[in-house]
């Protein structure tokens, strides 16, 4: 029996923290472009795209976690350093939810189209100033909490690999 997570899961892994850590980087350097800047709106429409991606693939990435074996946890491993763990898995699927939901819904409610690449994804709530300026400040916030996880989630990653017993090691599970 191996300890290492499917190659499906491996490689939705990868994608994701490719997709996640670069819509979040490219909406960081979008936002504080001016207005004047001329491919300014072309990184709006791609981090919209890959944002509306990202929601597609979770659905493929739940059925693939569903239908795989994950392998157990070590034994080793402290029982609050594995609660420790699943929260976080847990709270990552929330918010790669969550975070391009609330651009989506804050661009619809803004009026703005929500793209995925050449396609135009239906409105769901329509135009609305005050929701359009909840989302807005909610989407800035799940985006930095999701981020603050990524971080917690490495961390812990790189801990069992450097700082525990050998059998600790999570991170090759994945690799």
């Amino acid at each position: 029996m191996s300890d290492k997570y499917p190659i499906p899961m491996r490689l939705m892994h990868w994608v994701f923290a490719v997709l996640i850590l670069g819509i979040i980087g490219v909406g960081w350097y979008m936002a504080g472009l001016d207005k004047s800047v001329s491919y300014k709106y072309d990184l709006y429409h791609l981090h919209k795209s890959f944002g509306v991606l990202v929601i597609f693939l979770l659905v493929a990435r739940l059925a693939i976690r569903w239908m795989s074996r994950i392998p157990p946890l070590p034994k080793s491993m402290p029982q609050s350093e594995q609660k420790l763990g699943k929260l976080a898995h847990m709270l990552l699927y929330v918010f790669m939810l969550v975070v391009p939901a609330s651009g989506y819904l804050m661009s619809d409610a803004s009026g703005r189209d929500v793209p995925l690449f050449n396609l135009v994804m239906p409105s769901i709530i329509g135009k609305s100033s005050e929701l359009a300026g909840f989302f807005h400040d909610a989407h800035g916030i799940v985006a930095y909490t999701l981020l603050a996880i990524i971080v917690v989630h490495t961390l812990g990653a790189l801990k069992h690999r450097f700082f525990d017993k050998p059998e600790n090691d999570v991170l090759h599970r994945m690799m």
